[in-house]
């Protein structure tokens, strides 16, 4: 299936500043050399960023399973790929895992379904990328749940480290959206295994906001989260997500695993909280009302304190 508004055309100057070109996946660049990759990820079950290259000029998110020529990844979670968003429980329909799996989560199969571009605009040293996607049942396609439009800007901070705004609006054009309480949720990546806290190669460290750090950070609230360490190269990086103050419940909750998973989620303080109530992270859109994300990632040389992170979430915060 092609994707739709950008099929056999280039934008932008690529030898001097942002520009894409592609249908399936997407291929964003700047300088005439590739940053990302957006795949409609049919076969996934969601879209995804994949890969995601960092201010070092490697390679930031996991390799496997789209490139499974990596030995030092972990064949694990095919459903982590790249950088994406997606919700575990909505309307009782699976939208985190692969088509399969939703059963074991006593949950029905869904998938997003990629429709196509609502634009691209190359500004003041950034790009933007309008997209729309479809919630679908996925064993009768022809039921939608409901639908996104997502709104992603890339550009690079003075300090060379590359920034991917989302803005997503989730909207429930058909009936009532019941959000489950659930750990895996929201905007997620999944990181190259030197980044991991545990594992054969596995360098990394975590910090939130807070100061709570590696193993504790899971399940915590903080307005962001940053997995640093050194990337394949041996250079030293780092990826921060950042909460925005008007997202839902900010700040938020954090699936931040020791495997290299980092996910930002409103919808599972039953899952974290040991005193809550099971169901506590649960949220119901109204029928033709939307619930609206906002999240900055921003992927950066050394640590969070040399890379400004605190500084760059007040920033984020006044947007």
């Amino acid at each position: 299936m092609a994707v739709t508004g950008v099929s056999a055309q280039i934008l932008g100057n690529g030898a001097q500043g942002w520009s894409v070109r592609g249908s399936d996946p997407i291929e964003i660049v700047f300088g005439g050399n590739l940053v990302t990759k957006y795949h409609a990820g049919y076969d996934a079950g969601k879209p995804y960023f994949y890969p995601i290259m960092g201010p070092s000029g490697e390679n930031m998110t996991r390799h496997w399973p789209m490139d499974e020529t990596f030995e030092d990844e972990e064949m694990d979670h095919p459903g982590h790929r790249g950088m994406w968003f997606g919700i575990a429980d909505v309307n009782g329909y699976h939208f985190w895992h692969p088509v399969g799996e939703g059963a074991a989560k006593g949950r029905m199969d869904g998938v997003i379904r990629h429709r196509g571009m609502n634009g691209v605009i190359i500004k003041g040293g950034a790009i933007t990328i309008r997209t729309k996607s479809d919630w679908l049942d996925a064993a009768f396609p022809e039921k939608r749940i409901c639908s996104d439009e997502r709104e992603f800007t890339l550009f690079y901070r003075e300090d060379g480290s590359l920034v991917i705004d989302l803005n997503l609006k989730l909207i429930a054009n058909s009936g009532e959206l019941t959000i489950g309480d659930e750990e895996e949720a929201a905007w997620a990546i999944r990181m190259i295994p030197t980044l991991r806290l545990r594992g054969k190669v596995a360098q990394g460290k975590i910090v939130n906001s807070e100061g709570a750090r590696d193993g504790e950070v899971w399940g915590k609230r903080a307005a962001w989260v940053d997995y640093y360490g050194p990337d394949r190269a041996g250079n030293p990086v780092g990826i921060a997500i950042l909460d925005h103050p008007e997202n839902l419940r900010h700040p938020t909750w954090w699936h931040a695993r020791d495997y290299g998973l980092l996910a930002a989620n409103p919808f599972g303080e039953g899952k974290f909280e040991k005193k809550a109530d099971r169901d506590a992270g649960r949220y119901v859109i109204p029928t033709g009302e939307a619930l609206t994300f906002r999240y900055r990632t921003i992927l950066h040389e050394g640590d969070p304190g040399t890379a400004g992170i605190a500084q760059a979430f007040e920033a984020f915060a006044s947007e």
